[in-house]
């Protein structure tokens, strides 16, 4: 195959039982242009054996090892053999329709889109039973101007004006989307002419800041509403690892970094997008505190570093207030009180 029209790019880490039904997907796609980019990520059972034996039947598979660095790292190494003009993302235990690769990049076409999203559930695998998460707005977007001001802050964090909503009685997640890169599709130009890359050293939420550089890049976006991408839930994924150890800790200065490097890229546009956020963050911060065993010296160390941050005191002084919310309340207004004796002074 000369050059593919997409790149389906594929994390695999100890997947060895469900990779072979993932990459059944894009393999029988009616998109025979097609590469599967599958990417080794350290895997300690047959993962890289039943890679190895797909590619074998299928020269149209390509696979990588990055070594055990994680799935950010992964999924640059997938990005820098990328040769499709479109851009597409896979985990190694999920499924996907074969239609959505040609249905996606016709919309791309017909469109002139920077960037699709695909409207996907969320599967029970022992049980089959299915949670349809339909898209919560119709993403068609003709300027960079309204894909900041209108897309971005589905992914980037909560604003205030979301606080107030909440009170009022609007569910917090009402206007949120799911960070993730797997439910859309990306120009491979866009990302490489912008050097947009995943950051290797956010472990949660990393999607949703490369989504966010991407569409801070972008110029036009559609959106495919059928569902066509499923995503299976496990009760033993990652994730709980990733919120209830001492990376906990870590992760949150360094979201906070790079949400503040976005902004600064955007030219300040996307300040107020996230500023609740910092808030319930410091929060989440001094629970985890207390919560995470062997964790309270790093993590008043933690709250300490994150409270001083000159965009998170701002927040913390400006954050909206309500009695609906008590518990809430007084929290902020704690914090609020220990702020001239807790957190530094910058100098």
């Amino acid at each position: 195959m000369s050059s593919p029209v997409a790149s389906v790019i594929v994390p695999c880490r100890n997947a060895e039982k469900t990779v072979g039904a993932s990459l059944a997907g894009p393999l029988a796609s009616s998109l025979r242009e097609l590469e599967v980019i599958a990417v080794d990520d350290g895997s300690t059972d047959g993962t890289l054996a039943a890679l190895e034996c797909i590619a074998a039947k299928d020269d149209r598979v390509v696979v990588l090892s990055s070594g055990g660095k994680g799935v950010s790292a992964a999924r640059n190494m997938g990005l820098d053999a990328a040769r499709g003009e479109f851009v597409f993302f896979l985990d190694a235990d999920d499924i996907v329709e074969p239609d959505m690769y040609p249905r996606v990049v016709e919309a791309m076409r017909r469109d002139c889109a920077d960037y699709c999203r695909v409207a996907h559930d969320e599967v029970f695998p022992l049980t089959g039973q299915r949670y349809p998460f339909p898209l919560k707005a119709d993403y068609r977007f003709s300027s960079n101007e309204d894909i900041v001001s209108k897309y971005i802050p589905c992914y980037f964090g909560y604003s205030f004006a979301n606080v107030r909503e909440w009170y009022s009685g609007t569910p917090l997640f009402s206007r949120r989307e799911m960070g993730t890169v797997w439910s859309g599709a990306f120009r491979l130009d866009v990302i490489r002419n912008n050097a947009i890359r995943f950051d290797e050293s956010i472990e949660i939420n990393e999607d949703a800041m490369f989504l966010c550089e991407y569409l801070l890049r972008s110029n036009s976006t559609t959106v495919v509403e059928d569902v066509l991408y499923h995503y299976m839930l496990s009760s033993t994924g990652s994730l709980n690892v990733k919120t209830s150890g001492p990376e906990f800790f870590k992760n949150k200065l360094r979201l906070l970094a790079k949400r503040e490097e976005l902004d600064v890229k955007s030219g300040g546009r996307l300040t107020s997008m996230y500023a609740a956020s910092c808030v319930f963050s410091l929060l989440e911060i001094l629970r985890a505190s207390f919560r995470i065993k062997g964790c309270l010296f790093r993590g008043l160390s933690t709250f300490r570093r994150y409270g001083s941050d000159p965009v998170v005191k701002v927040a913390l002084r400006h954050f909206p207030i309500s009695w609906r919310k008590p518990v809430l309340a007084m929290a902020v207004l704690a914090c609020r009180f220990v702020s001239p004796l807790f957190f530094r002074v910058k100098q």
